[in-house]
């Protein structure tokens, strides 16, 4: 009897867990309006940033300059995403939460961090990344990029992790590998956050 109820509530729960398949057509507009929004919601975010001794216009001069490589890695994350639509409506996938994802980003960030002896040197920035990320995703959800919960449907994602190891191989083969990533980094201490300085010819990507 027991068996039974634990069986009828497991599965009453992973139906609850379980949403439409979004069509590749329903898709496609919800994509474009949230890429649209990146640096609109990012600008909106800046004051998470301004304490950290650069004027955000000049923090963003140096993402700006990387934006080829940015868009480098969008488009091939697409390509390795290409799959999670549905051809027809019907199928259902599992509920999925941005919550995670972010959780799963920073920690292969962490893990990158402690294998290049930084973790403790740059905790501090961490924590500004993980507010300025956490203001950026909301306001994603406020907008177009909110496209997704209005439909009421999801897309057939492979795990977490995979997704994260996917986006730092297309960020990898982009050029954000130790030396991009390097430059990068130079580019905003030169622009005013000092205390980055030293930090920078010591990171490794692997």
């Amino acid at each position: 009897m027991f068996r039974l109820l634990f069986l009828c509530s497991f599965l009453v729960y992973s139906m609850a867990q379980m949403q439409q398949q979004c069509t590749c057509g329903q898709v496609e507009p919800c994509k474009r309006g949230a890429e649209n929004q990146v640096m609109g919601c990012a600008d909106s975010c800046q004051r998470h940033v301004s304490g950290m001794g650069a004027p955000y216009s000049s923090i963003r001069a140096c993402i700006m300059q990387k934006q080829p490589m940015i868009n480098s890695v969008a488009q091939c994350q697409q390509r390795s995403l290409a799959n999670t639509c549905a051809a027809r409506p019907g199928g259902l996938v599992p509920k999925r939460y941005p919550e995670t994802l972010k959780l799963a980003a920073f920690n292969e960030v962490n893990n990158m961090l402690r294998r290049s002896g930084l973790q403790a040197e740059a905790a501090s920035f961490m924590a500004v990344g993980k507010k300025f990320a956490g203001c950026v995703m909301k306001c994603l959800n406020r907008g177009p990029g909110a496209c997704f919960k209005r439909l009421g449907c999801g897309l057939a994602l492979p795990p977490d992790n995979i997704i994260v190891q996917q986006t730092k191989s297309c960020a990898i083969n982009a050029g954000f590998n130790t030396q991009g990533v390097q430059s990068l980094c130079q580019c905003v201490a030169g622009a005013g956050v000092k205390s980055l300085a030293p930090l920078c010819g010591r990171i490794q990507i692997t």
